[in-house]
């Protein structure tokens, strides 16, 4: 009768923890990557719907994200630093801090003849596209992309000065830089300092910016290197901006 209950007990125990591993199996996120080659300029591929999609490095340093495609699932996730052959890159579909699934994935180095064109084509395209930037002023109104329904809005106007505000879902939410006395400092054709003073205060600040072409920017370190900012109380983001007007 003994042996009988101890055998039943593990029965029970066995079943529990199969379902156990079935539930939790079925709740992680899918996720597929396609090659990342060290010309790629985004890491791509199809994941659950709507998972948010992170790739690090092997520092665990973030070095793009983005969300699947919430009919598709497709994603393209902009690296914002180079990567080289043999790196390790961590990709992540992730649900929660409780639900994700990740791939490990080793860059490429693309075959010979493709590399050879394809290094032309880049290097041809970037010394093109960067002798085509002529912006002598930031002028006008920029305007950043969407991050999680907040926007940001950065005019520079040689009358007002420079003023930001934050918008959520269209929404005017705040004041970010009010007034400001600004001045541009000019490192390169592409990459620009812009050091400001809000009016009736004694401190100075400093960002920079990075020109992708001429009516589009993205925020970058003292490096030239993109970087993550948080506006006021915003999620950390990789911010693009473009003239609206």
């Amino acid at each position: 009768m003994k042996k009988f209950k101890f055998i039943a007990f593990f029965a029970v125990l066995a079943s529990f923890l199969i379902g156990f591993s079935v539930n939790a199996s079925a709740s992680s996120p899918s996720l597929s990557v396609n090659n990342v080659y060290t010309t790629s300029k985004a890491v791509t591929g199809t994941a659950t719907k709507g998972v948010s999609i992170i790739v690090r490095n092997t520092n665990k340093t973030t070095i793009a994200s983005t969300k699947a495609d919430s009919t598709t699932g497709k994603f393209s996730a902009e690296l914002h630093t180079s990567v080289k052959a043999n790196q390790k890159l961590y990709v992540y579909a992730r649900k929660s801090a409780t639900s994700y699934f990740y791939r490990i994935m080793t860059v490429k180095t693309p075959k010979s003849a493709t590399t050879t064109t394809t290094t032309t084509t880049t290097s041809s395209s970037s010394k093109s596209s960067s002798s085509k930037i002529k912006i002598s002023e930031p002028t006008g109104r920029w305007q950043s992309g969407n991050n999680n329904g907040y926007s940001v809005v950065t005019n520079f106007s040689q009358k007002s000065g420079l003023n930001q505000g934050l918008y959520k879902n269209g929404k005017f939410q705040k004041k970010l830089i009010n007034w400001a006395s600004y001045k541009v400092t000019t490192y390169s054709k592409t990459f620009w300092g812009i050091t400001y003073r809000e009016r009736g205060a004694k401190t100075y600040h400093k960002f920079y910016l990075r020109f992708t072409d001429n009516t589009h920017f993205i925020i970058v370190n003292k490096a030239n290197h993109a970087i993550k900012v948080q506006y006021d109380n915003t999620p950390l983001h990789y911010y693009k901006f473009a003239l609206v007007k």
